[in-house]
């Protein structure tokens, strides 16, 4: 753990230094070791929300702070320009800012756009599949889900248990309500509020369509916005936030484009009218 090996490097070089150096020198130096000690444990230790152990089948402190997604496209003021059709062609992803229609006055919210070289049911196929997301998502340790369900109107709810390690010392155990909506192309999520969350909120989207020029291509739209229970260093938050969101459409690209391109969902996901 962080803290073992805070004081191991404590206990070397205090006893590097007590042995190596004259007595008045180390009655001088001997505040230093401490310092690093303090410094490296405020520096790493993680913050008290994840180290804190919770009643996960107990609910969230809240039922929703933030905007949820809607099923269906992001919208007209998602456009792309001709340098980002450019990128998509080379095979890269674009990342693009839209405001968020349920808050005019925040900071909008941030999308990443990929082209994937399979058709949407070969690409749904992985998206759904949320027990296979270890070894595919980057820094996930857990994905299980423990309800699967048909709702009335055609949609379907997956409730999902993933644990996400950042780095040593940030670990994230959530609860994931998602819904998968067909005929708009779409999965959203929120947190599963009847369950306790090491993240304070979130909101997501998979949006997919048919590539506008080549045929049997998808053109993939991702967005997940989220909110943390407390203050984190930066680069846990750049992989939380930035990173993800290219990491997410990268994953998908790659294992769609290497699977069976006549892949589609199980019949538990498939729409009436097919793909």
């Amino acid at each position: 753990s962080i803290l073992l090996s805070a004081l191991l490097w404590y206990s070397i070089y205090f006893t590097t230094t007590m042995s190596s150096s004259p007595p008045f020198l180390a009655r001088r130096r001997s505040s230093a070791p401490v310092f690093i000690l303090f410094a490296l444990l405020f520096t790493y230790l993680p913050s008290a929300s994840n180290a804190k152990k919770r009643n996960r089948d107990s609910p969230h402190h809240h039922r929703g702070i933030l905007s949820q997604h809607r099923p269906g496209p992001f919208g007209s003021l998602l456009v792309l320009q001709k340098s980002d059709e450019k990128s998509l062609d080379s095979g890269k992803s674009v990342m693009k800012q839209i405001p968020n229609a349920d808050d005019p006055k925040g900071g909008g919210r941030a999308i990443c756009v990929q082209d994937i070289g399979a058709p949407k049911g070969a690409v749904w196929n992985q998206i759904l599949d949320t027990n296979s997301y270890v070894g595919k998502v980057n820094k996930l340790k857990e994905s299980a889900n423990y309800f699967v369900g048909r709702n009335d109107d055609g949609s379907t709810k997956i409730k999902t248990r993933m644990v996400i390690g950042v780095l040593p010392g940030y670990k994230f155990e959530c609860f994931y309500d998602h819904t998968f909506v067909p005929d708009k192309d779409s999965l959203v999520w929120s947190l599963d509020y009847d369950k306790t969350s090491d993240f304070d909120d979130v909101a997501g989207h998979w949006h997919l369509e048919d590539h506008p020029t080549k045929k049997g291509c998808t053109r993939v739209f991702y967005g997940c916005d989220l909110k943390l229970r407390s203050a984190v260093p930066g680069p846990v938050m750049d992989i939380l936030t930035k990173k993800a969101l290219r990491d997410a459409t990268a994953w998908v690209k790659k294992e769609s484009e290497a699977g069976d391109p006549a892949a589609i969902p199980s019949d538990q996901f498939r729409p009436a009218w097919g793909w």
